[in-house]
């Protein structure tokens, strides 16, 4: 009986010893999706309001050259209908300009609102802010790593305890197994 309960406590403490261990090797990792952040919390902002409106404002100008093309197109249409083949040409050359007009501005204008949404999102208030919620989260919360999700960063690491860097026993290991002093 007396061989049983010592099985038993050795058994429960070298349980709880292990548990300890490994809570303590346990690494909590977070992940951020920072373009869902954004849009979120800060879509509210004048800056982000400023950005919609200048979309908008492109979706519009966009739109109207799309119905005079069509406009064109049926122009076109009719002119063909009575044999008029000198306006036929005439209108289907104003269309191709006008089309190929419209491919340019397309393209000009989605570069210069990518642009400006990175500027936005990469702006110093806009991180500062943000990095600061991170570090209170991932502290608050007994995270180790904090992941980005986001493809419109980079930046891969956003937060990181110091207990998870393993550059300088990386470093100690290369330096010993070259024979090199590792007290640097």
């Amino acid at each position: 009986m007396k061989r049983v309960n010592r099985i038993i406590l050795l058994s429960a403490l070298l349980f709880l010893v292990s548990a300890i261990l490994f809570s303590e090797q346990l690494t909590r990792i977070g992940i951020i999706d920072i373009e869902k952040v954004y849009s979120i919390y800060f879509r509210e902002s004048r800056t982000v309001m400023d950005l919609q409106e200048k979309q908008n404002a492109i979706l519009r100008e966009i739109q109207r050259i799309d119905d005079q093309i069509l406009t064109l197109e049926n122009r076109k249409l009719e002119a063909e209908m009575r044999g008029d083949q000198e306006s036929a040409l005439k209108l289907d050359r104003e269309i191709f300009d006008r089309k190929q007009y419209l491919e340019d501005y397309k393209r000009i204008k989605m570069q210069q609102l990518k642009k400006l949404a990175e500027n936005l999102y990469q702006s110093d208030e806009f991180l500062d802010e943000l990095l600061e919620a991170i570090n209170f989260v991932a502290e608050s919360e007994g995270f180790s790593i904090i992941l980005n999700n986001s493809k419109q960063f980079k930046q891969f690491f956003f937060y990181y305890t110091k207990e998870v860097d393993i550059t300088d026993k990386v470093i100690q290991e290369l330096m010993s197994r070259a024979g090199r002093n590792t007290n640097q």
